[in-house]
């Protein structure tokens, strides 16, 4: 009786121990690298300069500030096929060049 006793105590210790050590080794660290990383984005802000003629008259800067969605709206309607398995950046290059071939074949018409 006295033995099984014993042996619910030092389980029930090892268990506390286990808890402590995740604490110490798992929970605190996550902690600081989350406190250290919005330090360091709140030091950083990423805000692009005001729009100007440069952001109206260059494409790729106005490609450059869409979002994935809004550049395969974009792309859908300019009929640019197979859009929808397309990364972001080659998305961009394949819309700056349907767009300038566009704009050379308006200029031609004229």
């Amino acid at each position: 009786m006295k033995n099984n006793k014993l042996e619910k105590n030092l389980e029930r210790a090892r268990i506390n121990l286990y808890n402590i050590l995740a604490i110490l080794i798992v929970i605190i660290p996550e902690y600081f690298a989350e406190l250290i990383y919005s330090i360091d984005l709140s030091q950083h802000k990423g805000i692009l300069p005001s729009e100007g003629d440069a952001w109206e008259n260059d494409t790729e800067l106005k490609l450059s500030k869409m979002n994935i969605y809004e550049l395969r709206l974009m792309a859908k309607s300019l009929s640019i096929h197979g859009y929808s398995n397309e990364n972001r950046n080659s998305l961009i290059r394949r819309i700056n060049k349907k767009s300038k071939k566009r704009i050379k074949w308006k200029s031609l018409k004229i």
